[in-house]
């Protein structure tokens, strides 16, 4: 019997008599599509991988990290873009989803790189 203090004990997540801690919430995000051009601070965005310059997903996520998402599937952090930039393309009519994974987000929302190479209205 292990009273705690051998090497395998320190591996172990739950001990004996012990509340186990409460996990960490997941923070949420947000992902927008955005059919225009971006021009934060007045400067054209391009994807590096396709050189497209509109059909973007914003993908916001908590605290103040906000992603662009390609249909070619390059993504990068964009810090000319903010929290404020991506609540004003969601706009007063959209309709919120939950998705299990990021990847079934992609998918569902046509950014998996399927549409690579196509602009859709």
């Amino acid at each position: 019997m292990s009273d705690g203090s051998d090497d395998r004990s320190r591996f172990t997540h739950f001990h004996f008599g012990h509340e186990p801690e409460p996990a960490e919430p997941t923070p949420g995000t947000l992902a927008i599509p955005h059919p225009g051009p971006l021009s934060p601070r007045g400067m054209l965005i391009a994807c590096a991988r396709c050189e497209a310059t509109r059909d973007w997903l914003l993908v916001h996520v908590h605290p103040d990290l906000v992603f662009v998402r390609c249909r070619c599937t390059h993504e990068w952090r964009e810090p000319d873009l903010e929290a404020r930039d991506v609540a004003a393309a969601r706009g007063e009519n959209f309709e919120e989803r939950e998705w299990s994974s990021f990847e079934e987000m992609y998918r569902g929302l046509g950014f998996d790189g399927l549409f690579h190479g196509t602009y859709l209205a």
